[in-house]
Parts: C-alpha cells; structure tokens; sequence
C-alpha cells in the first residue's frame, strides 16, 4: 500500500505541475466525475469536506490529489457510478491561506492510460476583516514595463491576520490604466509616466495604494 501511495503522489506531483489532464479518448473522457461538491464551493479553514468521485468500471484504482497545502493524497476503491460514487474525506488547514485550491481525482485503466477530473474550492474566513492594508503601502517605477506584486493582509476580530491576496473576496482596480494596471492577484505593472492609485476592496474594507511612474526620458534629459 506504501508503495502505492508513492507512486499516486509522483504522478500526481508531475501532472499538477505541469498542468496536465491525461484522458483517453471517447466515452472514456467521463470514466472518472467529480459528483460533489460543485465547482467554487465556499469552504472554511478547518472544516472538514466530502468530496463524491463517480468512476465507471474501466477505471482499477482511484486517487484524489489536492494543491498545496490541501493534506489530500488518497487511493481508494473505485465507486460503482453516480450511484455509489467513492467519497474522500478532507480537512481543510487552520492555517491555510484565503483563496482558490485545485483537487484533481484520478483514475487509473486497466490499459494503463489515466483520466482525470479538477475542480476548484474556493477556501474563505466565515468572518470578514476588520481592517486591511498592503505591503508595499506605495508603489513607485522607474520606467513603464515594470512590475511588482502587491500583498493584501487582514486582520481580524479573533486576533488572527490572514494573507488575502488571493481571495474571491479581494478585488483590485486601477484609479487610471494608462500608468498602472493591477492583475487579478496583486501584481501591478507600470504603463506610462504618470501617478495614479490602485484600489483593493473586500466586502467591508478597502485600502489605496498610491503610485508613480518616472518619466524615463526626462530623467534621462536631466
């Protein structure tokens, strides 16, 4: 069984890695299915999630991986369909980081060949924070092209600071694209000279980060 697990969690390592689906071809695309939960379920830090795979009987063994630091790598018994899907208990960290986390479950063939499917849980706080700010608080570029990620942190009523730079709750814009952009997870590149700001918000909170972009060629003059 050891040796097993070994080899589900080296195959596993190398197909997250290099984000790769391995399916065969035809009706065997659907040999394995994620019944449950759907897609972008809201899970919290600490509870614990059933998560339901449907195989068919092409499929000899079953796994379900998760992304770091998801603590998922199990092998069962493949269930017997939508029927009598095979269940995966996991528990969700305390520690863990707000944002979105891949599972992938994964079948082997009795031909050898792999099919798999992913999806997405999208861990989040119950609460929300009471106060919020980035790190860099200001931003300033020497040229346009640059770039440089943002840290969003929360603090909350229970104490706790969390890293919310990636959470759904957490969304970025720019005061004006023409000098700056922001991308979904923080990271703000230089567009043109200029100054500008770059607003985060959660549901209750929302913090400014100021930023200028040098005129290269002035400086250059000078």
């Amino acid at each position: 069984m050891n040796m097993m697990h070994h080899g589900w969690r080296v195959a596993g390592i190398l197909i997250l890695a290099a984000g790769f689906v391995a399916s065969a071809a035809g009706a065997q695309q659907s040999a394995v299915r994620i019944v449950s939960p759907a897609a972008g379920r809201v899970v919290q830090p600490g509870q614990t999630v059933t998560i339901a795979v449907a195989a068919d009987s092409s499929v000899a063994r079953l796994a379900l991986l998760g992304q770091h630091p998801l603590p998922i790598n199990q092998v069962v018994a493949p269930g017997l369909g939508v029927a009598r899907p095979a269940e995966f208990q996991v528990r969700i960290p305390t520690d863990i980081q707000p944002g979105p986390y891949r599972v992938t479950a994964i079948g082997s063939l009795a031909g050898g060949e792999t099919v798999s499917e992913s999806l997405v849980l999208d861990v989040e706080k119950s609460d929300e924070p009471t106060r919020i700010w980035a790190k860099p608080a200001t931003i300033l570029f020497s040229h346009a092209g640059e770039r440089i990620p943002v840290r969003v942190l929360g603090a909350f009523g229970d104490g706790t600071q969390e890293t919310l730079t990636r959470s759904s709750r957490t969304a970025y814009t720019s005061a004006d694209p023409r000098v700056a952009t922001v991308s979904g997870d923080g990271l703000v590149t230089a567009v043109g000279p200029g100054k500008t700001s770059i607003q985060i918000r959660t549901r209750t909170r929302d913090f400014s980060i100021p930023v200028t972009v040098a005129n290269a060629s002035n400086d250059a003059e000078e």
